[in-house]
């Protein structure tokens, strides 16, 4: 069990939040410092102006959650669900020294990414259908096995981002920044077929 419940203007260090369920709830000006979210749901959660540092979220489900203002830095994600997120409506540029966000085995499809710099972010092993990463800075992003069938990269700064293993790819290399970046050879070859480039 929570030691506190999760309210407004709850300003929390180092606690372990189990099985809470805040389907539909609005939090406002909440603070979490170094706390574990196990079994938690969080869909269609309002967090407006909340902080969230050094935090992991495992098995949560956070699908439709609103981010308003919020600011998350160095918060891992862990076999979540988290479909429909728009993270744009996050406050990244207040953060003095933001770390990178770090997404395992999750679900992030339909997400909108747009615009956002997230330069060292982590989306390993993770579902990325249909999801928006278009305008993006992301290097160094490490994308190892995640699949990206239907998302949006144009104009997306990919370079020494890791994509070995990933899944539909559709880079066009023309549109986007792709120095340094790593792919398995497969999808390298899917790149150029992209061109209309006919590999024999």
């Amino acid at each position: 069990m929570a030691v506190a419940a999760i309210r407004d203007n709850l300003d929390c260090f180092a606690e372990e939040f189990k099985n809470i369920s805040l389907c539909g709830a609005k939090i406002i000006k909440a603070e979490f410092e170094a706390c574990t979210f196990v079994s938690c749901d969080f869909s269609e959660t309002f967090f407006s102006s909340c902080r969230f540092v050094e935090c992991r979220f495992e098995n949560c489900n956070l699908s439709l959650v609103k981010l308003t203002n919020t600011k998350m830095s160095d918060v891992t994600f862990n076999s979540c669900k988290m479909i429909g997120i728009d993270w744009t409506m996050g406050d990244y540029k207040s953060l003095l020294s933001a770390d990178p966000l770090r997404f395992n085995e999750s679900i992030l499809n339909d997400s909108n990414f747009f615009g956002l710099t997230l330069e060292g972010l982590v989306m390993k092993e993770c579902k990325a259908k249909e999801v928006d990463f278009r305008n993006c800075s992301l290097l160094r992003a490490d994308f190892s096995g995640t699949d990206f069938k239907g998302a949006l990269f144009d104009k997306t700064h990919l370079e020494y981002a890791n994509f070995t293993d990933a899944q539909n790819t559709y880079i066009d290399i023309r549109t986007n920044y792709l120095k340094g970046a790593i792919f398995s050879r497969y999808e390298a070859l899917f790149l150029l077929e992209i061109m209309g480039i006919t590999l024999v």
